[in-house]
């Protein structure tokens, strides 16, 4: 097996942000397992984001397509991934601000209704309506969706039912 050089990192480096997008700290952890040093390491990403194979701007907004059309995530789920891979918050609040508010309540919405089908509940029971409606609000919560969205789902939903 080849040594893994600076020079051979850059060439599979190139490889993979070909491929998908990859942010800073991703990419560098890979390389970091793979036994490159941290100078290394920094002189590859930085030619990588000179020459636009990363743009961590570019990375955010894939990340909150993606996030949100296949995993059901909402801002607040996302935003917290995004920190933790230490994008900057110019870079994040933009990739958000490019979400479209109606297709997130209305994914929101079928998120919360396939839920509600699961809850076993007796909807003439005030008791048990309120603790459905809990279980789904920490759903949601659980999801990364805001209270206030996710509240005003709810009381839709269930005026829908009645």
């Amino acid at each position: 097996m080849k040594p893994f050089t600076e020079d051979v990192a850059l060439q599979w480096a190139m490889r993979e942000c070909a491929r998908r997008e990859y942010c800073r700290h991703d990419l560098a952890g890979k390389m970091r397992a793979k036994g490159l040093d941290e100078q290394g390491i920094a002189r590859i990403l930085d030619r990588l984001t000179s020459e636009q194979f990363l743009d961590e701007a570019r990375y955010a907004q894939a990340f909150v397509h993606d996030k949100m059309a296949y995993n059901g995530w909402g801002r607040l789920k996302v935003r917290e991934a995004l920190r933790m891979k230490r994008l900057a918050d110019a870079d994040i609040r933009h990739a958000l601000a490019d979400i479209d508010d109606d297709s997130y309540r209305r994914s929101l919405r079928r998120l919360l209704k396939s839920k509600a089908a699961s809850i076993d509940f007796d909807p003439t029971n005030a008791q048990e309506a309120y603790k459905a409606t809990m279980k789904l609000l920490r759903f949601a919560a659980s999801r990364g969706f805001e209270y206030e969205v996710a509240s005003r789902a709810i009381a839709e939903l269930q005026q829908e039912d009645s």
